[in-house]
């Protein structure tokens, strides 16, 4: 069985996170899904706690018909050392042979700088990220047309945009 890795924050999970993982497990039979500054949370970069953003994947991925046996969820704790990031990655995720990234680009640096896994870059197909997600919802923008319909129904269930625009 062949497996991937992709990291992101999911400060929200948005429907660019979606594509990147339907797109990995294309080409892999299991996804490994790193949630990075797993612990951080209550912070304007970071509103989400781990719990929240594993919920968000938790529901969207078989909202979105990728089945729970197709991956798996691991916290990717920050440690600020870029030279020893990959190390710290391995000793956390189970063996992978291929590292998925969108708009990472750090991600893709410290792979191709201090490790042999490939690096795979998937299709960027929906141009958003977290940060402009966060802002729509802290201006009471349209965000809602970025994200999957069980992520929305989830952040309004926990108070998500409040919280961001408080923060």
């Amino acid at each position: 069985m062949s497996s991937g890795f992709f990291i992101g924050r999911f400060q929200p999970l948005h429907l660019g996170h979606l594509s990147a993982i339907k797109q990995a497990l294309d080409i892999v039979d299991f996804l490994y899904i790193g949630i990075g500054s797993s612990q951080y949370y209550n912070l304007p970069n970071n509103p989400f706690t781990l719990d929240e953003r594993i919920e968000m994947i938790n529901k969207a991925l078989p909202a979105n018909n990728i089945s729970t046996d197709k991956y798996k969820i691991i916290p990717i704790p920050d440690i600020n050392d870029n030279a020893k990031w990959t190390e710290h990655v391995h000793s956390l995720v189970p063996d992978f042979k291929i590292v998925f990234v969108g708009k990472n680009e750090i991600v893709k640096e410290l792979f191709e700088k201090y490790d042999s896994v490939p690096v795979k870059k998937v299709k960027w197909e929906i141009d958003i990220s977290a940060t402009e997600i966060r802002k729509l919802m802290a201006e009471n923008e349209n965000w809602q047309e970025y994200l999957d319909k069980t992520t929305v129904d989830y952040l309004e269930e926990i108070g998500g945009v409040k919280r961001v625009s408080e923060l």
